[in-house]
């Protein structure tokens, strides 16, 4: 008895818009509960044999299955536990048709943005939608080199600013934030680490025949690299700590990659980037310098040479890559996009091994391996 007069009299507080008849030992429950800022007019009836159904008003009977599954899996059930479930499910998974006021929010965006532009000397250039949903900002670093990044806006966050897009690599690096303020300073302060790596990708862009990618970015961390003839190799460094041996890898006929992958490893154990990092990974190759890219090229200025492109689909580029897999056979040393390679191997029944499926050159019709695209 003293437990259901406590149920009682928490009901009569957390649902007191709610009252309770009984009618031929069935209980009824009906009134509004409150959520969200809104009233929902719901009915519960409640059996004998403690078993509860409701009735829910218009809007909610798209959901009525959900919330007839939410409250048949309770356990243990009484009109309280039945009264929270409900109320719980609107609260999450039911949208309010009630108009919000931002208007406090704009007014803190606009703030925020007025003191922004007023405090800080090094922006460049700095665009506030008309919506105030996003800011785009860009900046210049030591290295005059411009800087660009997107602060959206949310509405529905305690942190309302949030860095959605930027330049950098590794870009999934900031935190959101009440201010405009400590976003950009995050932003700053990841431009400041990052000065070794720009200044490293730029040494690779001047110094070499770089065949991908084709318009590099402050976030692309790899460079492909012309070696010779039918030969190049794909260079990736560490964003955050250019000076750790960098992954490469070769891409060509085998009598190239052997050569190269040889050097390579009687090398490994001379590493030492204090000289500086391009010099350490010439060092690494076996070279005193990276090719030059030829003044001009009777075909273009991103193949590997005359013969380069793809030999299924016949382009150079596909999905902005170059071919990456050559015949082995040196009276063929066709080139492939990975992609193209293996819809034609598959298609003709090639052998799957691990991480590649082997079959025979489309050209030479020689063995040939290729990479599982990933």
């Amino acid at each position: 008895m003293k437990m259901e007069e406590d149920t009682e009299l928490r009901l009569l507080f957390k649902y007191p818009l709610i009252s309770k008849t009984s009618k031929g030992g069935t209980l009824i429950y009906k009134g509004s509960v409150y959520v969200k800022e809104e009233y929902y007019e719901i009915t519960i009836t409640e059996s004998s044999d403690n078993n509860f159904t409701l009735t829910l008003p218009e809007e909610l009977t798209p959901f009525k299955d959900e919330i007839d599954e939410v409250v048949t899996k309770l356990h243990p059930k009484n009109i309280e536990i039945v009264l929270d479930a409900v109320s719980s499910f609107i609260e999450t998974k039911v949208p309010s048709n009630k108009l919000v006021d931002h208007s406090d929010t704009y007014k803190h965006i606009l703030y925020e943005y007025w003191d922004f532009t007023r405090f800080y000397l090094n922006i460049k250039s700095s665009c506030l939608a008309y919506d105030l949903s996003k800011v785009d900002i860009s900046t210049l670093d030591q290295a005059g080199r411009q800087h660009a990044i997107q602060v959206s806006f949310n509405f529905y966050d305690e942190d309302l600013f949030s860095i959605t897009s930027s330049d950098l690599p590794q870009g999934n690096l900031f935190k959101k934030s009440s201010s405009l303020k400590d976003i950009y300073d995050q932003f700053l302060a990841a431009v400041e680490v990052f000065q070794p790596f720009f200044d490293l990708m730029e040494v690779f862009d001047r110094h070499c025949w770089v065949l991908d990618p084709e318009r590099p970015k402050r976030s692309h961390d790899y460079r492909r690299i012309w070696i010779e003839e039918n030969f190049s190799v794909i260079i990736t460094v560490n964003p955050s700590d250019v000076s750790r041996l960098p992954d490469i890898k070769f891409l060509g006929p085998e009598r190239s990659v052997d050569k190269y992958r040889d050097a390579l490893n009687a090398n490994l154990c001379d590493w030492d980037p204090s000289g500086g990092v391009f010099s350490g990974i010439l060092s690494l190759l076996g070279l005193e310098c990276f090719p030059q890219k030829p003044a001009a090229s009777a075909r273009g200025s991103d193949l590997l040479l005359e013969d380069s492109d793809c030999s299924i689909c016949f382009t150079s580029r596909l999905n902005n890559k170059l071919p990456e897999v050559v015949c082995n056979n040196k009276s063929c040393e066709k080139h492939y996009h990975a992609e193209c390679l293996y819809e034609w191997l598959m298609a003709v029944n090639a052998r799957r091994l691990f991480t590649e499926v082997v079959g025979q050159c489309p050209n030479c019709e020689k063995n040939i391996a290729c990479p599982i695209p990933k």
